[in-house]
């Protein structure tokens, strides 16, 4: 009996080995099937990479075209911007540049070379960018001439340094724009002192230009028709931003804000206006507009500091100016 079993357990050990060592069923099937498996996901996974890479190659072509297309896009974008604030100013009212070749295209104002400067033998070299006077007085044994002032000239002196045109001088010709904010000073005659006078403004001016740079926004109250101007001016600067918005504050007055980059761009332009205009009795206006803008403005960013107190006001460039009530002018 018990041999019987043992012979019988032997027999199914027999067929265990058998099954194990079938190429079909043992362990060589199991590793053929296992690597067809392992065959398959690995070219399963390539084809998958390969898709991949490709639609990411395309996606790029794509992201480059749509780069393309938007900077294409945004300089269509800026261009109708100029010509917007070309319509606007037209609109409101602004006298539009009738020659572009007579008066040099506002706009170009960086193309504008220094002119010399032949008052009282001064050497042209010692200006920066500083358009010469129309009228000017010479040595005292000159020929003839015509004083801007009332009193005599004195022999060897250099013309004075004046402010804008008032009501009380309105007859007075324009004189040098790079000098006009240097107090007149009899005593000052000599070529040196005239080129001090200019390096004291050139860096006043430089002052102002990066105090204005730090300015978040500034208030700007003036008439319609000077806010015209301005846009005239200033519109294809390529730091102007037009404001939001424009409120009225009726009869012809105007409340608008302006970032501190678009006053920049009025702190240049003003300047360079100014000083290109200043060439010719035509253009008296414009050099008095533009002197008077860039003044209000210096003023305004004159008194800003990069400490903001608590019961701080915003910067604010005004240019309403107002007879004195009676009381005060007595």
């Amino acid at each position: 009996m018990a041999r019987r079993d043992f012979e019988k357990v032997l027999g199914e050990l027999g067929e265990i080995r058998q099954a194990v060592n079938g190429s079909a069923t043992g362990l060589a099937g199991l590793h053929k099937d296992q690597e067809d498996l392992r065959r398959k996901v690995l070219e399963t996974v390539q084809q998958g990479t390969a898709g991949l890479r490709e639609e990411n190659r395309e996606l790029r072509r794509r992201q480059e075209k749509m780069l393309t297309d938007l900077a294409d896009t945004r300089n269509g974008v800026e261009a109708l911007r100029r010509e917007l604030a070309h319509a606007f100013a037209h609109i409101v009212g602004a006298p539009m540049p009738s020659n572009g070749a007579d008066r040099g295209s506002a706009f170009e104002l960086v193309q504008h070379k220094p002119q010399s400067l032949e008052a009282a033998g001064v050497n042209a070299g010692n200006g920066w960018g500083d358009t010469a006077v129309n009228e000017v007085t010479g040595p005292a044994n000159g020929d003839d001439r015509e004083e801007p002032h009332d009193r005599p000239p004195v022999q060897g002196e250099t013309p004075e340094a004046v402010t804008e045109p008032t009501p009380d001088t309105p007859a007075s010709p324009p004189l040098e724009p790079a000098t006009e904010e240097v107090p007149a000073d009899p005593a000052v005659g000599t070529p040196e002192d005239v080129e001090q006078a200019r390096r004291e403004e050139r860096k006043r001016h430089t002052n102002n230009v990066l105090q204005a740079a730090a300015i978040a926004s500034a208030r700007v109250i003036c008439h319609r028709d000077t806010w015209s101007f301005l846009i005239e001016q200033t519109s294809q600067h390529p730091h102007f931003r037009l404001p939001e918005r424009i409120n009225d504050l009726g009869d012809g007055m105007i409340e608008t804000f302006l970032s501190g980059r678009s006053v920049l761009a009025v702190l240049v332009t003003m300047r360079k206006v100014r000083d290109i205009s200043v060439k010719s009795e035509e253009d008296m206006a414009t050099w008095a507009l533009a002197g008077a803008v860039y003044r209000r403005t210096q003023l305004a960013v004159t008194d800003t500091t990069h400490i903001r107190p608590d019961d701080a006001q915003i910067t604010t460039i005004v240019l309403d100016d107002r007879p004195q009530a009676t009381g005060e002018a007595s």
